[in-house]
C-alpha cells in the first residue's frame, strides 16, 4: 500500500506536523477496484453456493425417486408373483367364495373369488373400471373419484406366502389371527376347504385346532385382494403428487390405500402361454378372459417423478414404457423408468 499525502492548500505545513512519516490511506480508484473485487469474490461464492445447492436438491430428488420407484417394482413383483397362490391348493380355483364376503361395487363376493386371481384394465379412460375378464370393480371409482387415465388398474387375489397356522402350528412370531383378517381354512390335510374372517363365529382360531407339537391336519391361509391403481395425489385432492394406491380387503368391505408416492404411471403386459409348455409365445397388455388363464410371466413398468420441482429444469423426454409411449411433460420434475420381469405360474388355475 501507497503513503498518499493530501494534495491542498496547506498541505506543506500538514507534511511539517507528520505527514512524510507516514499518512495511511486508499486513492479512489483503489477503493473503488476493491469494492469491485470483493462484489466479483461473493458473486463467486454465491455462484458456488446455488450450485451446490442445486446438485444437492437433484441428487436427493434422483434418490427418492430411486427408493419409491425400487419399492413399488418390488411390491408388485411379489404381488405378481403370488397371484393365483391359495395355499398350494390347485384346487381352490372351483371354491366357491363364503356367504358373508364383500362385495367390490356390483361385484358380488369378487374378493373371495378365486377362479379369477389376475385382472388387468389397460389404460383407464375414465368412468368404469371394466377389467379385462368383463368384470366391473365399481368399488376403485366409488372410493376414489381421481384414478389416473392413462394407466393401468391391477388386480391381483392370493393368500399369503406362509401359512399362519400350518398342522396346528403358528408361524414362528405369531399367536393369534389378525383382526379382521379373511383365511382360507384346510382341514383333513387339504381335503376341506372354508373361509373365515377373525371376528366372526368363531371369534378366534380354536384351541383344539392348534397344537404346539403339530398333528392337527388344520391350515390356515392369509387371503388378500388387491386392485393397483395409479391415482393424481397422494393424501388431499388437489396436492399434485401422484401415487401408487391400492383398494384392498379389509374386513367386510374394501378400503383404499395410498402405498407410494411420485408413481405417475403403472403398465403392465402379461404373456400369454399358448403351446401349453410354459413359455410366453406374446404379450398383450389388453388379454381375453380366456388369455388370463394362460398367464405365465408379466412384465411391469412404471414411471416415477419426484415430488418437488427443480428450479431452473424443463424436463422434455419421452419415455417408453413397454409398449405405451409417454410424450414429454416439459415440467421441472425429475423422472425415471423402472421395470422388470417376473413368473407368475400360480395363476394358472385348473378348475377340478
Amino acid at each position: 500500500m501507497s503513503t498518499i499525502c493530501p494534495s491542498f492548500p496547506g498541505a506543506a505545513l500538514a507534511g511539517s506536523q507528520g505527514c512524510g512519516t507516514g499518512c495511511a490511506g486508499l486513492s479512489l480508484v483503489e477503493l473503488l477496484v476493491s469494492i469491485v473485487l470483493g462484489l466479483m469474490l461473493s458473486a463467486g461464492i454465491v455462484a458456488v453456493y446455488l450450485d451446490s445447492k442445486s446438485n444437492y436438491l437433484v441428487e436427493e430428488e434422483m434418490a427418492r425417486i430411486q427408493e419409491n420407484g425400487r419399492f413399488a417394482l418390488n411390491l408388485l413383483k411379489r404381488e405378481l408373483a403370488l397371484a393365483g397362490f391359495f395355499g398350494g391348493n390347485p384346487g381352490i380355483a372351483g371354491f366357491s367364495p363364503a356367504a358373508s364376503a364383500p362385495d367390490c361395487g356390483t361385484a358380488a363376493d369378487w374378493p373371495l373369488q378365486p377362479s379369477t386371481p389376475l385382472d388387468i384394465l389397460d389404460d383407464y379412460a375414465g368412468g368404469a373400471i371394466q377389467m379385462s375378464s368383463g368384470v366391473r370393480l365399481d368399488c376403485v371409482t366409488a372410493g376414489d373419484l381421481q384414478v389416473a387415465v392413462d394407466s393401468d388398474v391391477l388386480a391381483v387375489k392370493r393368500s399369503a406366502g406362509e401359512a399362519t397356522l400350518r398342522d396346528g402350528v403358528y408361524r414362528a412370531g405369531v399367536t393369534a389371527a389378525r383382526n379382521n383378517q379373511w383365511y382360507l381354512r384346510f382341514a383333513d390335510n387339504g381335503a376341506e376347504v372354508s373361509w373365515w374372517r377373525q371376528g366372526t363365529a368363531p371369534a378366534s382360531i380354536p384351541a383344539v385346532e392348534v397344537n404346539a407339537g403339530g398333528g392337527t391336519g388344520i391350515d390356515y391361509w392369509a387371503a388378500y385382494a388387491n386392485i393397483f391403481y395409479v391415482r393424481s395425489y397422494s393424501v388431499d385432492a388437489g396436492d399434485n403428487i401422484p401415487s401408487l394406491c391400492a383398494e384392498r380387503l379389509s374386513g367386510s368391505g374394501m378400503l383404499t390405500r395410498c402405498l407410494i408416492e411420485g408413481v405417475e404411471s403403472l403398465q403392465v403386459e402379461f404373456g400369454i402361454d399358448s403351446s401349453g409348455d410354459g413359455v410366453p409365445n406374446q404379450y398383450r397388455t389388453t388379454p381375453t378372459a380366456a388369455e388370463l388363464s394362460r398367464v405365465v410371466t408379466a412384465r411391469i413398468y412404471l414411471l416415477v417423478r419426484g415430488l418437488t420441482p427443480v428450479t431452473g429444469y424443463t424436463n422434455s423426454k419421452h419415455y417408453q414404457l413397454g409398449q405405451t409411449a409417454i410424450a414429454a411433460r416439459h415440467d421441472g420434475y425429475l423422472r425415471r423408468v423402472f421395470s422388470t420381469t417376473v413368473q407368475t405360474h400360480n395363476a394358472l388355475l385348473p378348475v377340478i
